[in-house]
């Protein structure tokens, strides 16, 4: 144990005292921050429904024309001239964009101004579909502008959830294991075969320290450095959350997700990291050099974000089975926790695999640290 300790204290004195290694574990929540303000930008640009026939229905609208929405005359806007019995049912179907109700003798309301009875203006909208909440938005900002005193209140029918929090289950997994993943890759190549490129891996072999012990020693302190990045990441997302979501239309509000949601991913990205060293640093140990390891662990990290993609394309599978597959399981359990489902087993099973995967990693990187032939190869 005092020499498993000894490791672990040299690798994180080698890595918190380099200046050079400190930034790139400030780097990625610095890029993921502008990564994801352009992200808000551009999906501001490309969610304006161009094309897309508008169809709404206002009931008891008054008669002052100021009260009128301009875009009613436009050619890409459908007027309902009855209101139909399902109405609010075609709207969570996405057949009808909005339905707006003013208060009977509405203006008479707002001429006399009374808190206790005061004008309202009642919205039915789908913010899962993005017409409908582009035209409830567009109509009830016209409202605003009037200034006359009424009040606004919408109805959401959405059956799949706020289109914000429908882009953040989407994405986050995928950015979260793909900067997880850029983590670990700034530290892991220097450490092994860093050592072999600099001839200070002899000396460290040399000593009477176990194999098992160095290798579990290095892993360890490079996932704890790994995750340090991962954390300044995870910071990045949910600072930059508001300005992306801007573009979209949505609002994040992170509190509806409990504590708990934050320590099963946690533990969710503790694992994950923990493999992502351990193939790194097989693949270190094997090259001659840091650029080599580079190299040689480029395909793994394309093939890590074509896994991460997957997020991007659906809910998160139902085969306990698929648990069993390192990454994977990791995507598919932070789809889970970001849409708000937890299901103990498929997490029970990831985290076990997860770990089971990283000990077997663990035995071969001893091996490895075993044969002269691979740690000394020109």
């Amino acid at each position: 144990m005092k020499n498993l300790w000894t490791i672990i204290k040299k690798e994180l004195k080698r890595f918190f005292t380099d200046k050079r290694m400190l930034m790139a574990l400030i780097l990625p929540g610095i890029m993921i921050f502008g990564v994801y303000t352009l992200m808000g930008d551009v999906m501001k640009n490309v969610t304006t429904d161009q094309g897309h026939t508008y169809t709404l229905r206002v009931e008891n609208k008054p008669t002052d024309s100021s009260y009128d929405f301009p875009a009613l005359t436009g050619e890409n806007y459908v007027y309902l001239e009855r209101t139909p019995a399902d109405i609010e049912t075609q709207i969570a179907e996405k057949k009808i964009d909005l339905y707006v109700i003013y208060d009977i003798n509405f203006e008479a309301k707002v001429a006399a101004n009374d808190p206790n009875d005061p004008a309202i203006v009642t919205f039915h909208y789908n913010a899962g579909n993005m017409p409908s909440l582009n035209l409830y938005q567009a109509y009830s900002t016209h409202l605003n502008a009037i200034l006359q005193p009424f009040k606004v209140a919408p109805v959401d029918h959405s059956t799949s959830g706020d289109i914000s929090m429908m882009i953040v289950t989407g994405l986050l997994p995928f950015l979260l294991i793909t900067f997880l993943f850029s983590g670990s890759m700034a530290v892991a190549p220097e450490s092994i075969a860093g050592e072999k490129e600099r001839g200070t891996i002899a000396s460290l072999l040399i000593t009477p320290v176990k194999r098992s012990t160095i290798a579990l020693g290095k892993i360890i302190a490079l996932s704890i450095v790994a995750m340090v990045s991962a954390t300044s990441s995870f910071i990045g997302v949910m600072l930059s959350l508001p300005k992306l979501m801007g573009g979209s239309g949505g609002n994040v509000d992170l509190s509806v997700y409990p504590i708990t949601t934050y320590l099963l991913l946690f533990l969710v990205l503790i694992s994950t990291v923990l493999i992502f060293i351990m193939l790194i640093s097989l693949v270190s140990a094997f090259a001659k050099s840091i650029k080599e390891a580079n190299g040689l662990a480029a395909p793994l990290m394309i093939l890590i974000m074509v896994v991460g993609l997957t997020s991007m394309f659906g809910s998160a599978v139902t085969n306990p089975f698929l648990y069993f597959i390192p990454i994977f399981n990791s995507i598919n359990i932070l789809l889970l926790l970001f849409s708000g489902e937890f299901l103990i087993w498929p997490f029970l099973i990831t985290i076990v695999t997860n770990i089971a995967v990283t000990s077997l990693g663990v035995y071969f990187l001893t091996l490895m640290f075993s044969s002269e032939k691979v740690m000394f190869r020109k």
